[in-house]
């Protein structure tokens, strides 16, 4: 788990928000590309939290999620304690993400905007488990939800499929967190340029 590449700020997703007042509403561009950037950030947030010795890592991450969930009305509830054992930790973080805490964000984005960011969210936060679950021929179905989930939303096919792919292909674990990273990048590119410019309110 070491050498995750976690620098992915909100940048000017995070600027919009806080220049434009009341910025979301459902189904809002907006909405859609926050959403997929805080299930990003937490899952990271989560599975560094589980590896251990990364406190300042995690705990920038939070602050940088901050201006957004902050802006939509969301609250992430802490992580569990880390357990002393690693093997515990890591499924302790699981449990979180996937019933737990990080499961009440998307139920709560589900609500406030639709759900195409409750969606966008789950693949977001569920696709970068592969960094830890993922094994040459066993990836745990999250290749077929991340194909399934995308398609319904009709993202464009070249911005996910190089997942799938790899997944199908067997490919290398390296080689598959590559290419989640990518499609991460590359979703979050896409959703954000979906985002109409909004005017700077006067001072």
């Amino acid at each position: 788990m070491s050498g995750l590449s976690i620098k992915r700020l909100f940048g000017a997703l995070a600027v919009v928000v806080l220049l434009s007042g009341p910025a979301f509403g459902e189904a809002d561009p907006l909405a859609n590309a926050a959403a997929w950037r805080l299930g990003d950030q937490l899952s990271l947030a989560g599975l560094l939290h589980a590896q251990g010795g990364q406190k300042e890592r995690v705990d920038q991450l939070l602050a940088d999620m901050k201006p957004l969930t902050d802006a939509m009305g969301i609250e992430i509830s802490p992580f569990p304690p880390r357990a002393a054992n690693t093997a515990t930790a890591y499924t302790d973080i699981l449990e979180y993400l996937v019933k737990g805490g990080g499961a009440n964000i998307g139920a709560g984005l589900d609500i406030r905007f639709g759900p195409k960011a409750a969606v966008l969210y789950e693949v977001s936060m569920k696709s970068n488990l592969l960094i830890l679950l993922y094994e040459p021929g066993q990836d745990r179905g999250i290749g077929e939800m991340i194909e399934k989930r995308l398609s319904e939303l009709k993202l464009p096919e070249s911005l996910w499929v190089g997942v799938v792919r790899a997944i199908d292909r067997k490919g290398s674990e390296a080689e598959v967190k590559d290419a989640v990273f990518k499609m991460h990048d590359d979703v979050a590119d896409y959703l954000q340029r979906q985002v109409p410019e909004r005017p700077t309110p006067r001072p």
